[in-house]
């Protein structure tokens, strides 16, 4: 049952992010741009799409469990940044995404189980990446 239970978390934390990766590459970054203009960013558009490939593919790499751990470090840390930038706020939203960055959190602990790419053990050059 543990692994089935790491399976169900990696989808619910990773679904999200695929969902949220796509809007953004099929023109959901309009909403970022502004905002990044603002900043001072040079190429604003660029960071917006830079921004939903990596939800797209850090979502993917959490559901398939590889490579989970450091998917779900960089994504936790990212709920923590967009929570305090975009969110401060609003509580609600700001609790939002912490409570997903300890999900994050805690799979980058346990890891992706056997139910994942590899079974979890990956061998031959995947080995290399934690």
């Amino acid at each position: 049952m543990h692994d089935e239970g790491l399976f169900i978390a990696r989808l619910f934390l990773g679904i999200p992010f695929i969902v949220w990766g796509i809007m953004k590459l099929r023109g959901g970054e309009a909403k970022l741009v502004p905002g990044f203009q603002a900043l001072g960013l040079p190429d604003a558009i660029f960071f917006a799409y830079l921004i939903g490939f990596c939800e797209l593919t850090g979502g993917v790499a959490v559901v398939l469990g590889y490579p989970v751990r450091t998917a779900s470090i960089l994504l936790g840390l990212w709920c923590l940044v967009t929570g305090y930038d975009a969110h401060r706020g609003n509580v609600t939203e700001l609790l939002k995404n912490v409570t997903m960055a300890g999900g994050f959190f805690a799979l980058a602990a346990v890891g992706a189980g056997s139910l994942s790419l590899f079974g979890g053990v990956p061998d031959g050059i995947f080995a290399y990446l934690p």
